[in-house]
């Protein structure tokens, strides 16, 4: 019984801290989105500063190529990221991006591992906006929101391979689901002007 109540909290605490790595991961991740561009004439984020943002916001858990295949923790990186700007009382911009460390093949830069889709702007009702997440309703026209979402997918997945003992925590799907499990971060912040929307 005891032994079992030691592992118990064990798990417990191993939770708590996955938790706490997502979270760190989305604010480094917000934080590069931000800053990235200070230094740069052209301030327009392109899809490669995405790869490298998403990439390193993971280094905090992740070492080295671990996020990539063969997947030694049995688990992945996904991201989304909503991007949304006010036009009228009845009009939205959107553009979706969605990257992760899903299996890409075998290539020498990390970037290029990176599984990416990379909508154009298109128009959304209010409703619609509110649907995907309530804060990205804005309040005047020209305003811009950006929802981040960041979590752990798995492939190859076993619960000994994260240090679980006896609880075994539900882990997300893939980029396009809306599941995103337990190890998750949602985030609404206001990008910079001129960041947005993502180029090629």
């Amino acid at each position: 019984m005891l032994i079992s109540l030691l592992f118990f909290l064990s798990d417990h605490y191993r939770i708590y801290e996955l938790k706490n790595k997502i979270k760190t991961s989305t604010y480094l991740y917000a934080s590069m989105i931000q800053q990235i561009s200070n230094m740069e004439i052209e301030k327009t984020l392109k899809l490669n500063d995405l790869k490298r943002i998403f990439w390193a916001s993971g280094f905090n858990f992740f070492h080295g190529s671990s996020a990539f295949y063969p997947y030694p923790l049995g688990i992945y990186c996904l991201s989304r990221l909503h991007y949304v700007k006010k036009k009228s009382k009845s009009e939205y911009d959107y553009q979706l991006i969605r990257l992760s460390t899903g299996y890409n093949g075998i290539f020498s830069s990390p970037t290029k591992r990176i599984n990416h889709l990379r909508t154009d702007v298109n128009t959304k009702t209010p409703s619609e906006i509110e649907t995907i997440h309530p804060d990205l309703v804005c309040d005047r026209d020209g305003d811009e929101r950006l929802l981040i979402e960041y979590w752990y997918g798995k492939t190859g997945y076993s619960k000994s391979k994260l240090g679980f003992f006896i609880i075994d925590p539900h882990l997300g799907g893939n980029a396009a689901t809306t599941d995103i499990g337990v190890f998750s971060y949602r985030l609404v912040i206001v990008p910079k002007p001129g960041l947005f929307p993502v180029i090629n």
